[in-house]
């Protein structure tokens, strides 16, 4: 495990906090949401998101130990890219529910929390869901321990993003 790279995408994704914060944006069906970013802060967000996958591909091609001598190689790759394409549309979700909630934290109630929540709920559920497929899918191409390395090296990624951006944002409060 190289704590560099690991270091570089937590760094990285420090952006995404303030960006949510100050560009706030949404579509959601109980939830009001503010009017879509400018094509600037589009093109911030989306120019980061890219850094942040690139360093994650750095990170993850150290971490599973494969070169491209190793027959699994190419066949890894293949899927991981797969993977990453879904899971980049659930990371869609992921920051247009941290938008709403932001811009609802000040006016926050029962039916806007609950409409957040299941919402998160729904996001970790498909990404769950995600990795399962794509461990199977991993394993059934190259192996199961390669399938494995995997699960437990995109977990340790997903945690620390996680923790980053639940550590940016504030509690829900009660103002009544």
């Amino acid at each position: 495990m190289n704590n560099k790279s690991m270091k570089k995408i937590k760094a990285s994704s420090l952006w995404l906090v303030p960006v949510m914060g100050a560009f706030l944006t949404g579509c959601a069906a109980k939830t009001p949401s503010a009017p879509p970013m400018s094509d600037q802060a589009a093109a911030f967000v989306s120019s980061n998101r890219a850094e942040i996958r690139q360093d994650k591909v750095v990170f993850i091609n150290e971490s599973m130990n494969l070169n491209s001598e190793d027959p699994n190689y190419n066949t890894f790759w293949h899927e991981y890219y797969q993977y990453e394409a879904e899971l980049k549309k659930l990371n869609d979700e992921r920051l247009q529910l941290i938008r709403d909630y932001n811009f609802n934290y000040k006016t926050m109630d029962d039916t806007i929390a609950n409409n957040l929540a299941q919402r998160a709920l729904t996001i970790r559920k498909k990404r769950l869901e995600l990795l399962e497929k794509y461990y199977g899918k991993i394993k059934k191409a190259t192996s199961a321990v390669i399938a494995a390395r995997f699960l437990q090296v995109e977990q340790q990624v997903s945690l620390l993003l996680d923790i980053e951006i639940a550590s940016s944002l504030p509690l829900v409060i009660d103002e009544q």
